[in-house]
């Protein structure tokens, strides 16, 4: 159990709180980067902050206020981009990426510049890597943003997932070190849910082991023998061989997928995941082109009866997330021997606060020479990710996936509703016919 005040300080992000600053420290990613090269201009809200995402050159985005200096407008609907600037359709002011105005038609008419100079708009750094466009919302010179290796396997087929969820971002992100949850919210409810009579559970944990390294939490786990098909995790690890990891601030990566628990403010989360399915190794490596890599939006509720989808993994996760409230009640939790990692997690943030309020940096951030630093993660089997599966593999996971819920569209998905033509690319990436891939 937790302290109302501690639950307090472990979910509010905006500006000023405890939480708020040590987050400002961090990279964020906020959009695809095919998004952006698609729609040109994207609303963004994280950390409780409107902004908008636009394309300020050919390599180039900007990060600004959402709303127009002049008269509130918002620029994620009422704009254009003119010349590398973010232009206000209601009266022409425009923005550089730096939020400077760039021009104000009628006033700037005269020649006299003095009191377009003396507008600002609020703006930010951005980067991108890994497919994703990242956002530092901190104060003073950004650290470098981490360059994780998964970004550079070239033997998978990635693709990127968004979903925005109506919760508080710690309870999505306390779900990483809680590896005991795979087996009863994830295998089990997967059984019951093929038939009210199925009871063919999954083995059971025996014990969990958690450790931390310069980026994270690393989780271990040691199961009862018995099936685990189906599950995108290993069988039993040891924290010395890797596991699942859960990365400073708000990230798990499990080798075949990462996924970033973003807060959009105290309420909402943006739940970003980059899925990354395995290539048979004769084909050709992928491309690293950023743009290159889908995006899709996947739905938290069925259309037609409005409930909560249960049927993916990630989407058994949504509904137990979501289900906790909007904020969870901390106080009012009574904690287990599964949740070990989970009292780690929290004592760990609340400790780190206070570093933060110091001055000091949070842990994983890095300061290097460059604008990005290669990182190295313990992922569990590495080099089956990195270096692809042998074509006979390739088959023999692909048959042994046909048919079940989780891959009702062709192959694994950790979400439900990729759409189609995704499906259809990975059919290419994979060197099969698309109607073998569905």
């Amino acid at each position: 159990m937790l302290s109302a005040q501690d639950n307090e300080a472990l979910t509010r992000v905006g500006p000023g709180t405890p939480m708020g600053e040590l987050l400002r420290r961090y990279w964020h990613p906020v959009a695809p980067v095919s998004e952006v090269r698609e729609k040109r201009i994207v609303p963004v809200r994280i950390l409780g902050e409107d902004l908008v995402l636009f394309t300020a050159g050919p390599d180039r985005l900007g990060l600004i206020s959402r709303r127009c200096a002049h008269r509130n407008v918002d620029l994620s609907v009422c704009s254009w981009i003119d010349d590398g600037s973010l232009r206000c359709a209601y009266h022409g002011w425009a923005y550089d990426a730096e939020g400077r105005c760039a021009q104000q038609p009628f006033d700037g008419a005269s020649g006299d510049d003095r009191f377009r100079e003396k507008i600002r708009v609020d703006a930010y750094p951005t980067r991108s890597i890994g497919g994703l466009a990242w956002a530092y919302l901190g104060s003073g010179e950004p650290p470098s943003l981490p360059d994780f290796e998964p970004y550079g396997w070239r033997r998978g087929f990635t693709e990127i997932s968004v979903t925005v969820l109506p919760c508080n971002w710690f309870q999505c992100h306390e779900n990483g070190v809680d590896p005991v949850h795979f087996e009863w919210l994830h295998t089990n409810w997967s059984s019951v849910q093929r038939g009210p009579h199925d009871r063919s559970y999954g083995p059971a944990h025996l014990a969990v082991d958690f450790d931390e390294f310069e980026f994270g939490f690393i989780c271990g786990r040691e199961l009862a023998p018995g099936n685990t098909n189906m599950r995108p995790l290993s069988r039993s690890n040891s924290v010395s061989e890797g596991g699942i990891l859960c990365v400073w601030p708000y990230t798990l990566v499990t080798g075949q997928t990462i996924e970033w628990r973003v807060p959009v403010d105290d309420e909402h989360t943006l739940n970003i995941t980059r899925q990354y399915s395995v290539l048979p190794d004769d084909q050709p490596p992928v491309s690293l082109d950023p743009g290159s890599i889908p995006y899709w939006y996947g739905p938290l509720t069925d259309p037609v009866n409005g409930r909560v989808i249960t049927s993916h993994t990630l989407n058994q996760d949504f509904a137990a997330w979501v289900a906790q409230g909007a904020v969870a009640r901390r106080d009012r939790e009574h904690l287990g021997r599964s949740d070990a990692g989970i009292i780690r997690l929290r004592r760990r943030y609340l400790q780190e606060m206070d570093r933060v309020a110091r001055g000091a940096d949070p842990p994983g951030v890095v300061r290097g020479p460059g604008d990005s630093v290669q990182v190295e993660l313990p992922i569990y089997m590495k080099s089956w990710f990195a270096n692809g599966v042998s074509p006979e593999k390739f088959r023999q996971l692909h048959a042994r996936i046909k048919g079940t819920s989780q891959a009702s569209d062709g192959y694994f998905s950790v979400q439900a509703g990729r759409p189609e033509h995704v499906r259809r690319l990975f059919a290419a990436a994979a060197g099969v016919p698309a109607e073998a891939a569905h």
